[in-house]
């Protein structure tokens, strides 16, 4: 397979900047709302693999992206696992929170490979039916974020229990921890073995772990799981995406076989270039809410990333996930400027 994205992703030059965005296929478009619609509930709509291979396939027709993310969510896992996961409008997830590591326990772990084959069903179709030069992206969430969410039951703002967990709980975060990686690890599998060409780990939350413990934590969990996807025989590369850890990104970049770094919109784009390995494909980074307004503002932020990262591997990205409020004919704007941009 050839195309402007994985050969960006192996860090050469394409002679073109790819372009995708976190949560593209979503709220902001009205033919994801419609198919969103005809389904009960929002898991249930990630686990019908026809409607999740029309949304995914949703901006690529729109926009030409370069690469298509699967529909899905990094929820899925510990649903799978029996966490009674549930998305409540107007609230976001729940599910019930662990008390002890046993809670998520390792004998649940067999239910992944069942319970998410949908997802393996939907990378294949999908894969089938997206052009041969676009690529198809599977993901999950990292260990930590999924954690948070295992230890408080729902998102937070400063994820104060599972960040308790980190000081008086260590051997259980431990244990934690390595049911967690090799769940993640079966969910990539599924997505690698079906067509992923290239998949993404998504550490919303990293910027909540203090940066003594980032090595225990984010970086070695992240590598943990590589690895071991290396073993099971998936070369798929990898993008890391550990959002807020601002300096921790040197010893991310440096202990982790990623082949692209996700920058948030907190990270300067001119610091990135001049400072993380040049044999990393770096990834991002325009601030979601600028498209709100898009206009000149917006325009000059998209030039600045541009020419930061003109002499080295660069995928166009957001920071984090395009909101619903986006108006469409500001991604129409992005995707025009990025496409006649000449260094």
């Amino acid at each position: 397979m050839t195309g402007s994205f994985l050969t960006t992703l192996d860090g050469s030059s394409s002679g073109v900047t790819p372009i995708w965005l976190m949560r593209q296929a979503g709220r902001y478009l009205v033919e994801y709302k419609a198919v969103r619609n005809s389904e009960p509930d929002f898991i249930s709509f990630c686990l019908n693999s026809d409607k999740a291979v029309e949304v995914t396939q949703q901006p690529i027709d729109k926009f030409d992206f370069d690469a298509a993310i699967i529909f899905s969510d990094i929820l899925l896992v510990p649903w799978a696992m029996n966490r009674n996961v549930r998305f409540v409008p107007g609230t976001g997830p729940l599910m019930d929170p662990i008390t002890a590591a046993s809670d998520f326990s390792p004998n649940n772990l067999d239910l992944i490979g069942s319970k998410l084959s949908p997802v393996g069903e939907a990378i294949q179709k999908c894969r089938a039916g997206l052009a041969n030069k676009k690529a198809l992206l599977g993901f999950a969430g990292a260990p930590w974020t999924i954690i948070t969410y295992l230890i408080e039951g729902q998102s937070s703002r400063d994820f104060a229990n599972a960040r308790k967990w980190l000081w008086h709980n260590d051997r259980q975060i431990e244990e934690l921890m390595d049911t967690v990686i090799e769940a993640t690890v079966r969910f990539l599998e599924i997505q690698a073995r079906n067509g992923a060409d290239a998949l993404m780990l998504f550490d919303s939350w990293a910027s909540a772990v203090p940066a003594d413990r980032r090595d225990q934590i984010v970086i070695k969990p992240a590598q943990k799981i590589i690895t071991e996807l290396r073993k099971r025989g998936h070369q798929q590369p990898v993008i890391g995406f550990p959002k807020g850890i601002g300096e921790g990104l040197l010893a991310y970049c440096d202990q982790v076989d990623i082949a692209g770094i996700g920058l948030d919109h907190g990270v300067d784009p001119v610091w990135a270039a001049k400072n993380l390995p040049s044999h990393i494909t770096v990834q991002g980074n325009l601030d979601p809410l600028s498209l709100i307004d898009g206009g000149e503002m917006m325009k000059t932020s998209i030039s600045r990333i541009l020419d930061a990262f003109a002499d080295r591997a660069h995928i166009f990205n957001l920071g984090h996930g395009i909101t619903p409020e986006t108006p469409v004919q500001h991604v129409y704007d992005l995707v025009s400027q990025i496409r006649g941009y000449s260094a």
